[in-house]
């Protein structure tokens, strides 16, 4: 590490201008219009006029600022297209991605022209479709037809998967569907390669019980995996082996480079030719690259596949030809070769594993050299490796999955040699060989070997392959490498309690709220959760969507889990699917006993009336509707108190049952209220909101959903109480937490909402 300092020291241009490139793409990417951005733009351009070396990062920074504007306005811009989304437009796309075909077309496309004007000259964006159609339809057709687009939005709710952030990194900037019947489809034979390889390969091994495994490994595409075989893999901390990264581009390029040692050898041997001069290595490498290239075109140029090979050719670039190959310039070149082609996969949480896990493997390799090939000397590097890898990745895992394969150090020990050696060398041979022969049955016996080998992981127990954690904060997730980075580099080891003991007084002196408001963004629905001692009260389990999909699964488990919140009470204030669709998957997660309290008999009846405690909270249950039929009139009336601020929650209740709750004089008057109805004309009543008299209202409704609520009268009445009002289509989830003396309104749209997804 000596000389990795050493060199660094020296006056190496090009070093410093690509660490002020790779800072300035994730400084704008990341804080770009923020305080942040403008505090480093200025130490940079002080400190330049002082030091000669920061002349250089100075370059490489407004370089770097350069490269994200340059790539957001040709490929990530769409503003200036002008799309009226209440009338269908002829539309010319290219089929990337069939999702589902199951009662009509569900595909991902490229959207070529819109009413014959190109979208993009240089590279169109892609939208998610349905399609009405009984023809066939295969990737890469052009198809031609009426479509109603509208811009790609999601739901938008803390410390969950971020789908708009996700789609925004795929260039997925449209959905839409068919209009009408009027469809052109035409074959496109740009993709016949491709799609021919993926058939071949599906043929070749349908018959086989791990076909699910063979067919990503050998294609990249992951789409025929079942959810209940993702999540395996990923319980067993082996999920990373699917994904074509380096690994699989190393075993790749290894296997065409010893194809072409012996072509080679072979081809000198019978021709013998009289130069001496010829670089054998690098045809060698030549060879394993071009093989490795073929394997990630035929994978479709799928982001983790293309960055692998670009630091592939980065490092056998600086091995052959530069003057001092230097290991650890090969990782930063890497880097400033992957930000150039796209300065936004610094979105994608690969990126961050990749290099991690390069720049692991290089320091291991450089603390402990391989002086000794014999198996035991292999086998304990391997281990070292290992055990480096899964601590080193391990903030990584934690702050991205909220968690850690308990046993995934045991069977990566165990996988990753076998894929090495064993499956990716064979799976590439039985290809090969299966063009010219039927060895079905060769396949068969190979198969059913590993099949044995993956019933013995199953039988691990479920407790033994899982650890969920809490939150596990950026702050900690910028420590923990800090810290390593002391550790590992520096001879002043005891630095690293400096950021150690920064975190934990931020930690421990956080003014940390009493209690928490968190109503979640599900579209048009209903999904409240109340935390306390990290114990939660749930309110209505938000909708269902084509009878299959809710947000139980997407949203509130992941917040509960990553927040560390256990649910003890549920209540589903009455039975409309916008309400109680989520109910299947919360019973099936377990949480029967949640309705213990408030609906013994089963959350299909009618809440219990009464006052209960929640430790220190009050919740209050309304007395049941009188001489009302209707399921919203019999919805769940509680509010929650802590004797200072208070929250109602009055489910879909109309202004009849409101004046009914008037009469009854029950407690209404709340600081905090969910509007009725999700703003309903039909609620809201002038008297109900002087009863109730809240400071905040907040309206769970969808983005431009079809009752288009809240509705402007109701918006008007609650502003004639200087109310302030949010949206959940337009704010994003709303969570506001509750101190001693005040609260705090956070939204997840404004907080957690990057410049480029601004609206």
């Amino acid at each position: 590490m000596d000389r990795f300092f050493s060199h660094l020291k020296q006056p190496f241009t090009s070093v410093w201008l690509s660490v002020g490139f790779v800072v300035g793409c994730i400084v704008t990417i990341f804080y770009y219009q923020t305080l942040v951005f403008i505090v480093f733009a200025l130490f940079l351009l002080i400190a330049s006029a002082y030091f000669k070396p920061f002349y250089s990062v100075l370059l490489g920074f407004i370089c770097g600022i350069l490269c994200v504007w340059g790539h957001f306005t040709s490929f990530y811009a769409i503003s200036s297209f002008a799309l009226d989304e209440n009338k269908p437009h002829l539309s010319n796309i290219t089929i990337v991605e069939i999702i589902s075909k199951r009662d009509h077309y569900y595909l991902k496309v490229q959207l070529n022209k819109i009413d014959n004007q190109p979208i993009s000259n240089i590279k169109p964006p892609f939208a998610l479709l349905t399609l009405k159609n009984h023809q066939t339809i295969k990737v890469g057709d052009h198809v031609t037809t009426l479509l109603e687009l509208k811009k790609y939005r999601s739901q938008k709710n803390y410390d969950v998967f971020d789908k708009e952030r996700y789609a925004f990194s795929e260039r997925l900037f449209f959905k839409g569907k068919q209009v009408g019947r009027i469809i052109e489809i035409s074959n496109n034979h740009e993709f016949d390669l491709i799609e021919n390889y993926r058939n071949f390969i599906r043929h070749t091994y349908q018959h086989n019980s791990l076909n699910w495994l063979y067919y990503p490994l050998l294609t990249g595409d992951r789409s025929t995996m079942s959810f209940s075989q993702k999540q395996e893999l990923q319980q067993f901390g082996i999920s990373h082996l699917l994904a074509i990264s380096g690994l699989h581009i190393g075993l790749i390029f290894s296997i065409g480079f010893f194809i072409t040692r012996y072509l080679t050898r072979l081809f000198i041997f019978v021709v013998k030719p009289t130069t001496q001069q010829i670089n054998l290595s690098l045809i060698y490498s030549l060879g394993g690259f071009v093989l490795a290239f073929s394997y990630v075109y035929l994978s479709g140029f799928i982001v983790s596949a293309t960055r692998a090979l670009i630091m592939l050719g980065c490092y056998l670039v600086i091995y052959y030809f530069a003057k001092q190959a230097l290991r650890w310039r090969f990782i930063l070149f890497a880097l400033v070769c992957v930000l150039l082609i796209d300065p936004f996969s610094l979105l994608d949480p690969g990126l961050y594993f990749s290099f991690t896990a390069v720049a692991i493997i290089f320091w291991v390799f450089s603390v402990i050299p391989l002086t000794s090939y014999g198996i035991l000397a292999i086998i304990k590097t391997l281990i070292t490796l290992q055990c480096a890898l899964f601590i080193g990745l391990l903030p990584l895992s934690l702050y991205y999955f909220n968690g850690i394969s308990v046993i995934g150090l045991v069977v990566n020990l165990v996988a990753i040699p076998l894929l090495s050696f064993i499956i990716m060398p064979c799976l590439v041979f039985f290809s090969a060989i299966s063009v010219f022969f039927d060895i079905s049955g060769l396949i068969s016996v190979f198969d059913s070997l590993l099949q044995s080998i993956y019933n013995l992981l199953l039988l691990i127990p479920s407790n033994f392959r899982w650890f969920d954690t809490t939150n596990f904060s950026q702050l900690w997730l910028a420590s923990s490498y800090i810290i390593a980075m002391i550790v590992c580099f520096l001879p002043w080891r005891l630095l690293a309690c400096i950021p150690l003991l920064l975190v934990a007084l931020d930690h421990y002196l956080l003014n940390k709220p009493r209690w928490q408001l968190n109503v979640f963004d599900v579209g048009h629905g209903t999904m409240v959760l109340i935390s306390n001692q990290d114990k939660g009260f749930i309110y209505d389990l938000g909708p269902i969507y084509f009878n299959t999909f809710t947000r139980i699964n997407s949203t509130l488990i992941p917040y509960l889990k990553r927040n560390g919140i256990e649910a003890e009470v549920a209540l589903i204030s009455h039975m409309d699917k916008d309400h109680a669709g989520g109910l299947i998957h919360w019973l099936e997660h377990g949480y029967q006993h949640t309705f213990r309290l408030l609906q013994p008999n089963g959350p299909e009846q009618v809440c219990r009336a009464g006052e209960y405690s929640f430790y220190d909270l009050t919740i209050t249950v309304s007395q049941p509707a009188q001489h009302l039929i209707t399921d919203n009139d019999n919805s769940c009336v509680v509010r929650i108190s802590d004797g200072r601020f208070s929250v109602l929650l009055p489910g879909d209740i109309s202004a009849t049952r409101e004046a009914q709750l008037i009469q009854q004089q029950s407690v209404l008057k709340s600081t905090v209220l969910l509007s009725p109805h999700h703003g309903s004309n039909t609620s809201s009543s002038d008297a109900f909101i002087g009863a109730v008299a809240p400071e905040v209202v907040i309206h769970s409704t969808a983005y431009k959903g079809q009752w288009q609520f809240p509705r402007p009268a109701v918006v008007a009445r609650y502003a004639t109480q200087h109310a302030l009002q949010y949206t959940t289509a337009d704010n994003g989830q709303v969570k506001i937490e509750f101190y001693q003396h005040h609260y705090t309104v956070n939204l997840a749209r404004e907080d957690e909402s990057y410049w480029f997804l601004k609206d």
